[in-house]
């Protein structure tokens, strides 16, 4: 914020331990909890800062007016019909000089491209739909890239005049600048996305308990599956690479991705939302005690709150196991249509394959403290047994936690994502569900 430079070392400073797993629950709540304060803090103005960050600090404002505006672009884009950009809605750009630069000279190259694409799958006939209004769509996606494009141009514009009234402008000067900015503002606001692991378990969990219909290409929804199965393995592919190479190692590299990696990925995008849902609670009511009252907040009253959040995670991940085997049982108790099965049956497989990825960490934080030792076992009659909580918990978690099962978990995960696109095939109904579920648990959420 103060416009200062960092340096990053190239040796190996320090060390630090893993949490234990109940401990990182603890943790995720803390981080939350703090960007949260923090957020409210300098969008409020009343952050603790000095100098030159008090000054920028402004300057979010700026970074999140730009955000707004592009989600507004696309909740515009999917909404509503146009071929025009809006700044020919807002004035700046002449009609008439709109479409002789941009839908004149794109419209017939569009249209030649649905022209081959008709002839390959057999050319006219009856059955077949018009293509104007994929023209359309495309012509549209086209004109909202160009705005956005055009948008970063005149931002690369603003920016580099500012450069000659750098002494008494505070906008940043250079586009690095703005880079720091977003990356400032995707650390005090990536706690807003909470909500969407409840999203597509609530969406998968409708797919699983009611009938529903989707119209669409099933050879493009599973290219666009197998494009985002392809990207994501990339990015892991290419870290896991670069972390073998002995050079990044010298360069203390701790971004070592692995089949682990991927499983505790979806395991945490599953897990953590009642957490962060609960932390947007206990930070805004921290921030408005230090607002308010001028109270402290630098510590934490309660004790880390490991606790609490072990309890959500323990009875939210037990919901998600109940509901999954409740969707079967409906499934096949409520009798339904060979068309309904068809649409609900990819949504209980869908939900059994999330229901699998928080099995193991909702077994893990019941059984935790089981500490029978095979002598108290041995000793224990099968009626003790039977009505021993301890004896229970040892038991399932000698049965679930164990080194094969967690190899096979470990391992659906990856498979799934290669299978799903493969099964739009076989069942259309499986796009929908699965493919935007790949989105939102990918290697980069």
């Amino acid at each position: 914020m103060q416009g200062e430079y960092s340096h990053f070392v190239n040796r190996k400073l320090s060390f630090g331990m893993s949490k234990d797993p109940e401990g990182f629950l603890g943790a995720q709540q803390r981080w939350v909890e703090g960007a949260i304060t923090l957020f409210w803090q300098w969008t409020t103005g009343n952050a603790d800062a000095e100098g030159e960050s008090k000054k920028n600090g402004w300057l979010l404002w700026v970074v999140i007016l730009f955000f707004s505006g592009f989600v507004f672009s696309l909740c515009r884009m999917v909404t509503k019909q146009y071929t025009s950009s809006i700044f020919v809605e807002l004035g700046f750009i002449e009609p008439e000089k709109f479409d002789n630069l941009i839908r004149e000279p794109l419209g017939p190259i569009i249209g030649a491209f649905y022209d081959i694409l008709l002839q390959i799958r057999g050319g006219h006939s009856n059955d077949n739909y018009s293509y104007k209004v994929y023209e359309d769509m495309t012509l549209q996606f086209i004109v909202f890239i160009l705005t956005c494009a055009s948008a970063y141009f005149v931002l690369w514009v603003i920016t580099n005049f500012c450069r000659l009234f750098k002494g008494c402008c505070t906008l940043p000067y250079e586009m690095k600048w703005w880079g720091r900015l977003v990356i400032s503002f995707d650390n005090l606001t990536y706690w807003v996305w909470f909500w969407t692991s409840f999203f597509w378990i609530g969406f998968n969990f409708y797919l699983a308990t009611f009938a529903a219909n989707f119209h669409f290409n099933n050879l493009g929804m599973m290219s666009f599956m197998l494009a985002t199965t392809i990207l994501n393995y990339a990015l892991i592919i290419s870290n896991s690479m670069r972390f073998t190479i002995m050079e990044s190692v010298d360069a203390n590299e701790v971004a070592f991705l692995s089949m682990d990696n991927i499983w505790r990925a979806n395991q945490l995008f599953f897990m953590v939302g009642p957490i962060q849902g609960f932390s947007v609670i206990t930070g805004t009511k921290n921030f408005l005690s230090y607002l308010l009252y001028g109270q402290d907040i630098g510590g934490w009253s309660g004790g880390d709150l490991t606790q609490v959040s072990i309890m959500i995670v323990k009875y939210w991940t037990s919901a998600i196991i109940i509901c999954c085997i409740s969707c079967w049982i409906y499934l096949f108790t409520s009798d339904p249509s060979p068309t309904e099965y068809q649409s609900r049956r990819p949504g209980c497989i869908i939900f059994t394959f999330i229901a699998m990825d928080v099995l193991h960490p909702c077994i893990y934080l019941w059984t935790l403290g089981s500490n029978l030792t095979n002598e108290e076992v041995a000793k224990m009659t099968w009626f003790q047994a039977l009505t021993s909580s301890r004896w229970w918990k040892r038991s399932v978690s000698n049965t679930v936690l164990t080194e094969g099962l967690t190899n096979v978990f470990r391992y659906i995960a990856p498979a799934y994502n290669f299978l799903l696109p493969l099964l739009v095939f076989q069942n259309a109904y499986m796009g929908v569900g699965g493919g935007f579920t790949l989105v939102a648990v990918g290697a980069g959420h």
